[in-house]
């Protein structure tokens, strides 16, 4: 029976064809030859757009997801070009029957053409690896055409870097507008819902304990990864099905530091304690969150007091998590990790 598969069909299959234009910010004076460069870009994506009522109601939006295909131009020989595979999500919200609007979170993994190399690319303070992580942020206007087709306009905010695990490392960040059409592949047609609150939940605290590490190098084109391991304790109190609030405590050494300071016959200050704020969004097994965090202590005059860290962990059992994260401070990434997490929920 096809015909009564199509019509029972509450999610709509989109292929997109988008052009980016955009402008480097040059966010530190170690990258100042990138200032004044204009990237430009083409991207090819896949994405799933739900809107049936169990969705709408657990996420009081149309839940959109998928992958993006981009190339980057950079317009500066130093940083040459990209080509980058990310995974996105867009919580849509229908402003009318033919127009949503969607912020936009997305991570992946850039191939990069130019990387910094003592003697064929010594300016490049940007990167220093061919393979980084990728991550924008963006808020999106969809507006349908016609019965298959769709038109759509975004600004966004765009940055690669390699987690400190190697040097250089300041960065590439770059905002861009996009513009682009997507075609629909399935034969559903949109329909808007009315929300009727479902709980999802019955337990509303959550208490997390676990540890992480990363590696970093402490010197341009040195290839020796110096420990970075960490453990964390928090509280999180559930909001809604989507949303937690939480507070973390967090202590990690850095002993790419410490070699440096030795080297330099400094103080050997290389732990970094801290207080954090967070917020969650919980999609099923997944958890994207997000952190803004203070040392507790002075830290080493070459970081900021404040950081702030982004992360995706995934249950893989009842109690357990496992995840990554970035850190960063402002535009400058610290490193990223990898963790394991105990989660107790009451």
């Amino acid at each position: 029976m096809p015909f009564l598969n199509r019509a029972q069909e509450s999610f709509l299959k989109q292929i997109s064809f988008n052009t980016h234009y955009g402008f480097i910010y040059a966010h530190d004076k170690d990258v100042e030859n990138t200032a004044g460069s204009k990237p430009s870009g083409l991207s090819l994506e896949y994405a799933t757009l739900k809107f049936d009522s169990a969705s709408f109601n657990l996420a009081r939006c149309y839940p959109k997801s998928g992958f993006s295909f981009i190339y980057f131009n950079y317009d500066n020989a130093v940083l040459g070009h990209s080509l980058t595979c990310a995974y996105f999500i867009e919580p849509s919200f229908a402003l009318s029957d033919r127009c949503l609007f969607a912020p936009r979170g997305s991570v992946g993994l850039s191939w990069l053409s130019n990387p910094y190399d003592p003697v064929r690319n010594p300016k490049n303070n940007s990167y220093s690896l061919p393979v980084s992580v990728f991550l924008q942020v963006g808020l999106s206007l969809n507006y349908r055409i016609s019965n298959k087709t769709n038109i759509h306009a975004s600004a966004n905010y765009l940055h690669i870097s390699n987690g400190g695990l190697s040097n250089p490392n300041k960065g590439i960040n770059w905002p861009t507008a996009s513009m682009g059409f997507s075609y629909r592949m399935n034969n559903a047609t949109f329909q808007r819902q009315k929300y009727q609150p479902v709980r999802r939940y019955n337990k509303y605290n959550r208490i997390d304990v676990g540890i992480y590490s990363s590696g970093k190098t402490e010197e341009k084109g040195e290839n020796r990864l110096h420990a970075v391991p960490g453990i964390f304790a928090a509280y999180h109190r559930r909001l809604n099905n989507l949303h937690s609030i939480g507070l973390i405590t967090d202590l990690h050494l850095d002993y790419a530091l410490a070699k440096k300071q030795k080297d330099l016959n400094e103080r050997q200050y290389f732990y970094f304690p801290s207080l954090a704020i967070g917020h969650e969004y919980i999609m099923g097994k997944f958890n994207f969150w997000q952190q803004v965090g203070y040392y507790v202590i002075t830290p080493d005059e070459r970081f900021k007091r404040w950081y702030h860290r982004w992360g995706l962990n995934y249950s893989v059992a009842e109690n357990f998590s496992v995840g990554m994260s970035l850190k960063a401070h402002a535009q400058v990434a610290h490193f990223a990790d990898l963790r394991l997490c105990y989660n107790l929920n009451y």
